[in-house]
C-alpha cells in the first residue's frame, strides 16, 4: 500500500474516532480544515453554519463543481450493543468499524483526498469540497448556504452508493395529524369524545392510501412513527386530542399540496373532518449557533440517462477501472436542496451501502474507500478536464 492510501485510511479513522452527533460537528470540522489545509487547498474556512469548505482553483475559468459530504452521524444507541468500539475506528478484516464509517465520514475523507490530489493544470473552473452539518435532521439546509456562497454548476453526493452511480433519489416528509375529541372523566367515557378512536379510523383510512412508483427509483412509502394522546400522561381523562406522525418518502412528481390533499381527503373517508394535517417543523441550531426552522418536506429528484454529468462521470469511473451501476438513493439526502429545489445537475456516488447506514457495528471496506478518492478525483477530471 503506498503512502498516499495511508494517508488517506488514517484521516478516515481520525474523522471515525471523533464523535459528531448532529450539532456537534465542530471538532470533526477542526480535523476537516487543518487535513484540507495539510493538503494544500487554494481556499479552506469554515462558514456561518459551520460547515467546511475547501476549494481547488484551475488554471481557467470554467464550471464549479460541488462535492458534499456531511460531517454529523446519528447517536450510539444502545453502545453496549456494539462488539467492536463506535469510536475505536478498528480496522478489522479489511473494514473500518465505528460509527460514521459509511455514513459518510469515509466519503468524506475519500473527497477530500481525492479533490485535494486534483492537477490545478489541468482543470478549468473549480472544485469545492463541502465538508456539511446537519444532514441527519434537515437535508440540504447546509448545503444551501454553501452553494448560495459558491453556486454550483454540477453537484456530487457522496452518500453510500457501493460506488454506482446514483442518478436520482427519494425525497422525505413528514405530517402531523391531529383528530379532535371531547374530554370527559374516564369514569364516563359516554360523556366525551375520545380522540384515539376518531384517529383509529383516520388511521384505517391513511394506510389505504396508494403509494404513487416511478419506473426507476420505485413506490413512495408510507410509515407511521407515533401516536400520542393529549394530555399525555391522561389521568382518569377521555383524550381531547390525539397526535399521530407519518413519515412520507417521495418520488419524483409529488407535491407538497398533493400529499397534504390526500391526506385530508382520507380523514374525511373517515369521518373526521375537522382533523388537522400539517407538516412537521424542523428546529435546528448548528454548533455555530444558526437556526433552521422550516417545514419537513424535503423534494425528491432525478436526472435523465442521457445528462451529461452521468454520462461523463461514467466515463471517468471506467477510466480508473470502476464498473458501476444506475441506481436511485432509496432514502433522502442533501440533493434534495442541491437537485429536489435548486435544480442544479446531481448525481451520487461513494463507498458503503445503505444497509451500514444508522447500524450497530457500521463499517466501510477499506478497498472502497481507496477506490472512492480515485472515483472523485476522475468525476471531477473528467467534467472540469482542459481538452
Amino acid at each position: 500500500m503506498d503512502d498516499r492510501n495511508r494517508a488517506l485510511i488514517s484521516f478516515t479513522r481520525d474523522l471515525v474516532k471523533i464523535p459528531s452527533v448532529l450539532g456537534d460537528e465542530n471538532r470533526v470540522a477542526e480535523r476537516v480544515l487543518a487535513e484540507m489545509k495539510f493538503l494544500g487547498y487554494d481556499q479552506v474556512d469554515v462558514d456561518s453554519a459551520g460547515s467546511v469548505v475547501g476549494v481547488i482553483q484551475g488554471n481557467a475559468d470554467g464550471p464549479t463543481m460541488v462535492f458534499d459530504a456531511h460531517m454529523d452521524t446519528v447517536d450510539v444507541h444502545p453502545r453496549s450493543a456494539w462488539e467492536h468500539d463506535p469510536f475505536g475506528a478498528e480496522v478489522v478484516g479489511g473494514r473500518i468499524y465505528g460509527r460514521g464509517s459509511s455514513d459518510m465520514k469515509g466519503a468524506l475523507a475519500a473527497m477530500v483526498h481525492g479533490c485535494g490530489g486534483l492537477d490545478r493544470a489541468e482543470i478549468s473552473g473549480r472544485v469545492v469540497v463541502s465538508a456539511s452539518v446537519g444532514e441527519e435532521l434537515i437535508e440540504g439546509a447546509a448545503l444551501r448556504v454553501v452553494m448560495q456562497r459558491y453556486g454550483g454548476d454540477y453537484v456530487v453526493i457522496g452518500e453510500a452508493s457501493e460506488l454506482n452511480l446514483v442518478r436520482a433519489g427519494r425525497g422525505r416528509a413528514e405530517l402531523v395529524i391531529t383528530t379532535q375529541g371531547q374530554p370527559a372523566h374516564a369514569a364516563n367515557p359516554e360523556r366525551g369524545v375520545n380522540a384515539i378512536h376518531t384517529m383509529r379510523a383516520v388511521i384505517e383510512q391513511i394506510e389505504k392510501l396508494p403509494m404513487p412508483r416511478d419506473p426507476f427509483i420505485g413506490p413512495g412509502v408510507l410509515c407511521l412513527t407515533d401516536i400520542i394522546s393529549v394530555p399525555h400522561p391522561a389521568h382518569s381523562v377521555v383524550p381531547s386530542r390525539c397526535r399521530a406522525t407519518y413519515e412520507r418518502r417521495l418520488v419524483p412528481g409529488e407535491t407538497e399540496e398533493q400529499v397534504l390533499a390526500e391526506m385530508r381527503q382520507a380523514c374525511q373517508r373517515a369521518g373526521a373532518p375537522d382533523t388537522i394535517v400539517e407538516f412537521a417543523l424542523a428546529d435546528y441550531t448548528s454548533y455555530t449557533g444558526v437556526r433552521w426552522e422550516r417545514p419537513k418536506w424535503f423534494a425528491p429528484w432525478q436526472l435523465p440517462r442521457d445528462h451529461e454529468l452521468v454520462e461523463r462521470a461514467l466515463r471517468g469511473l471506467r477510466a480508473v477501472g470502476l464498473e458501476p451501476s444506475l441506481k436511485a438513493y432509496q432514502f433522502c439526502t442533501n440533493a434534495a436542496y442541491s437537485a429536489g429545489y435548486a435544480e442544479v445537475p446531481t448525481i451520487g456516488f461513494g463507498p458503503g451501502c445503505e444497509e451500514q447506514c444508522h447500524v450497530v457495528d457500521e463499517y466501510l471496506e477499506l478497498e472502497q474507500l481507496l477506490d472512492a478518492s480515485r472515483g472523485y478525483q476522475a468525476i471531477a477530471q473528467q467534467l472540469l478536464g482542459v481538452s
